[in-house]
């Protein structure tokens, strides 16, 4: 059976909880006769954006077999630009358009973003695009320039209880009001993060349950996690110091649940940051560790560790 976050995705804007003038404002694009072609979705990692482009692609009338998702982790430069303009020649399949989802587009090279500027200014009727990013300040002025921007937020925790309550209710299950809200504080506003949590809550009993969510959500009172910090602060570290920390970790049971871990880092890195200290270690942590990990676990972590120092 698929986790409580993949049975919950809203698959209409209605479903959505949070951003709603972000939504009122997508809801009147779609509406217009003339509406556009480029969708630029951005916001912090948690936000749906993804979910969104999914809605989004559906609404403009566009079947499974056309919407294209194109993950820019590991799709793109320059040949991803040109298989992008060579297909959008071809009418749908299916559907009344061919919708292109491009996630994460900030990790795109300048190459891809300079080959896709002709091409989202001179859009065919029956091509959209769809564009998501956390960070905007990564893509070329030229290209932000043709797309219709809409920002997302996170959620704040009373939506965060909305959307558990709403999901306990549908699985007719019983938790309390201090479980709900203990959740919506570890999730940092993510509400794929805060069922990812309930879920693993479900089967223990209320006492057992409030436990686990404070001891899972690491803070920076967490002695072995900070270490990890910074190590990955200290210039001179190298990767076998890291690696020697992320076996420890992994020993002690601190990376079975990767986004704890994922945010502990990502807090650490924002608080230096925000004390004053100007450290390009500490900003290339935030962007190595933007990335969820709730497809490759500690994996995701060990990777993001060699980015950050790399």
């Amino acid at each position: 059976m698929a986790s409580l976050y993949l049975r919950y995705r809203p698959t209409d804007f209605s479903e959505m909880i949070g951003n709603e003038l972000a939504l009122q404002s997508l809801q009147s694009l779609l509406e217009r006769k003339d509406r556009p072609h480029v969708f630029l979705l951005s916001g912090p990692a948690g936000t749906g954006k993804s979910t969104i482009a999914r809605i989004i692609a559906k609404k403009l009338g566009a079947d499974d077999i056309d919407i294209h998702e194109i993950n820019s982790s590991n799709n793109r430069g320059i040949d991803t630009a040109r298989e992008i303009i060579q297909q959008m020649r071809m009418t749908p399949m299916s559907g009344d358009c061919t919708v292109y989802i491009i996630e994460e587009c900030q990790k795109t090279t300048a190459d891809f973003q300079n080959a896709m500027l002709r091409p989202l200014e001179e859009t065919p009727a029956h091509v959209y695009f769809i564009l998501c990013t956390t960070d905007t300040q990564k893509l070329i002025p030229a290209l932000k320039t043709r797309c219709t921007e809409v920002k997302f937020s996170l959620l704040k925790e009373e939506q965060l209880v909305k959307l558990l309550k709403r999901v306990i209710k549908l699985e007719e299950l019983s938790i309390s009001q201090e479980v709900l809200e203990e959740i919506a504080i570890a999730s940092d506003g993510c509400p794929r993060r805060a069922l990812v949590l309930l879920e693993q809550v479900i089967e223990l009993d209320e006492a057992e349950q409030i436990k686990f969510i404070k001891h899972n959500h690491i803070t920076e009172d967490d002695a072995e996690v900070i270490e990890l910090c910074r190590a990955l602060l200290d210039e001179r570290s190298n990767w076998i110091a890291i690696a020697s920390l992320l076996k420890k970790l992994s020993a002690n049971g601190k990376l079975a649940d990767s986004e704890n871990v994922r945010y502990a880092v990502l807090g650490y890195m924002n608080a230096v940051l925000l004390n004053g200290k100007k450290s390009p270690r500490a900003m290339l942590a935030l962007e190595a560790f933007s990335e969820p990990t709730y497809n490759n676990g500690k994996f995701g972590i060990t990777l993001a560790c060699l980015r950050t120092i790399s």
